[in-house]
């Protein structure tokens, strides 16, 4: 175990933790029942699974920064929790309604909020390492600088979001424009 985690580089420990954490929890919240587990425990992992899924990316660069990665590096290991788990939600859609319909769910607008989400995330706990820094008389990224560029994705897909709502009428990410893009693919 000690040499698993010595070939891990140090930056990657953290979002590796998650992500294995993120794994057991999805195992027991899937398959608890199948041996037994009490459905407290069973609850207790989809809340330990969830706050994996929606705090894993903040966490990992939070971390990632810790073990002396750059910014932009930090960011790339803190979206790899949010890369798995959607690859991982394509993957089950395709399991039901075969590759074309999984891939194609995949590449839609919930997913393009949610990094933009995790964009979010990952700004404030920046923000928050970066004002532990500054409190520490320690160097810091130039602060407001730095967070409000991670804001800037959901900013842009909001607004696109909201010229065709306006504009065209349509909602062109969140489920119109899912519907009206698998329905012209069946037919």
């Amino acid at each position: 175990m000690n040499q698993l985690i010595t070939n891990i580089p140090a930056q990657w420990r953290v979002a590796f933790g998650i992500l294995f954490t993120a794994i057991i929890m999805t195992i027991i919240y899937d398959y608890g029942w199948q041996v037994g587990l009490p459905l407290s425990l069973r609850n207790l992992s989809g809340v330990i699974l969830f706050a994996c899924i929606m705090f894993g990316a903040g966490a990992a660069y939070v971390g990632a920064r810790i073990y002396g990665s750059t910014y932009k590096q930090a960011i790339k290991i803190a979206l790899f929790i949010p890369l798995i788990w959607h690859i991982k939600e394509m993957v089950v859609t395709m399991g039901f309604y075969g590759f074309a319909a999984g891939l194609y769910s995949g590449i839609q607008g919930p997913y393009l909020f949610y990094y933009g989400t995790m964009c979010m995330v990952i700004a404030i706990f920046h923000l928050c390492y970066q004002l532990v820094l500054k409190f520490q008389h320690q160097s810091t990224d130039k602060l407001f600088k730095t967070t409000s560029v991670l804001f800037l994705p959901m900013f842009i897909l909001g607004g696109l979001e909201m010229i065709g709502l306006f504009v065209f009428g349509v909602d062109i990410f969140v489920f119109q424009g899912f519907l009206a893009g698998y329905r012209a693919f069946i037919q």
